[in-house]
């Protein structure tokens, strides 16, 4: 599969999306599902990830009918859409979140992102992966072995995301993020991690302040994989380090379940650190 290819054919569609976002921004009713764990209370959605997942499924559908497609709004999705598409058995699998940050788009913030990734199933690593940032105008693209871009202007040049040079580190910083153990507190501490709040509720923002280096680390448990996946291609290309729970760099599979743990970071000492400290 020409992945790169895949990801510059997609663009068309990611923007679109980012269009309809705008254009029903402030007009549409804030619904909630249903929780689906013990670690959720309830989640935000709304029409617009229903019709941008439509968007992204019709134009995928054009390029590569036989993908497995999974996507975090699937309950959602009429039956002559996902007919388009090959058996999950199928080697790659698309990975959709249609709205990142669903809650700060009703809220009328501008950090919420579109999303969207290939998963190979033989390695359960993420082959690619796209955020585009519709009303912060950014889109930014990784393709594992390829590198990770980024672009200021949906259709300006993508240019290549900095890597840390040698002797530089990020920030010794980690985010306050919902579903901290209440014994995570003390070990950040210990570990001279400063603890900052969140710049936003979407996942894809502040895991690309991770990949920028504004952000030290973060912390998440308990997430869907819908929530890390795509960031772990920029964050890995980069040189940096996406650990589950055992230390081990994050896999993932289809369904793309809540993972008990996984750490983010371009530095990798950070995240090595702070898993090993963690799952003490």
């Amino acid at each position: 599969m020409d992945l790169l290819r895949f990801c510059l054919d997609m663009r068309c569609a990611l923007y679109q999306c980012g269009q309809v976002a705008r254009a029903l921004k402030g007009k549409i009713e804030r619904e909630e599902k249903e929780p689906d764990s013990i670690h959720q209370m309830s989640t935000s959605v709304s029409v617009v990830d229903r019709l941008c997942q439509e968007i992204l499924l019709l134009r995928a559908a054009e390029m590569a009918p036989w993908l497995a497609v999974q996507s975090e709004e699937l309950a959602d999705l009429p039956a002559a859409i996902l007919a388009l598409f090959g058996h999950q058995g199928e080697r790659y699998a698309l990975i959709l979140d249609p709205v990142d940050g669903t809650g700060d788009y009703l809220d009328g913030k501008n950090t919420y992102a579109h999303m969207l990734g290939v998963l190979d199933q033989q390695t359960g690593r993420m082959a690619c992966g796209m955020i585009y940032f519709p009303e912060l105008s950014r889109l930014y693209l990784a393709v594992r072995g390829v590198g990770a871009f980024v672009s200021t202007g949906f259709w300006a040049t993508l240019r290549p995301m900095r890597r840390l040079q040698p002797g530089q580190t990020p920030p010794r910083t980690v985010e306050d993020v919902k579903r901290l153990q209440p014994s995570d507190y003390p070990m950040f501490t210990k570990l001279s991690f400063e603890l900052v709040p969140p710049e936003s509720a979407s996942a894809a923002y502040e895991l690309t302040r991770v990949a920028e280096a504004k952000l030290g680390a973060m912390v998440m448990r308990h997430f869907h994989g819908h929530d890390t996946a795509i960031s772990s291609v920029f964050i890995e290309e980069l040189g940096g380090a996406v650990l589950d729970e055992r230390g081990e760099p994050v896999t993932y599979e289809l369904e793309m379940p809540r993972t008990p743990l996984i750490v983010s970071s371009l530095l990798p000492a950070y995240a090595q650190e702070l898993v090993s400290a963690l799952r003490s």
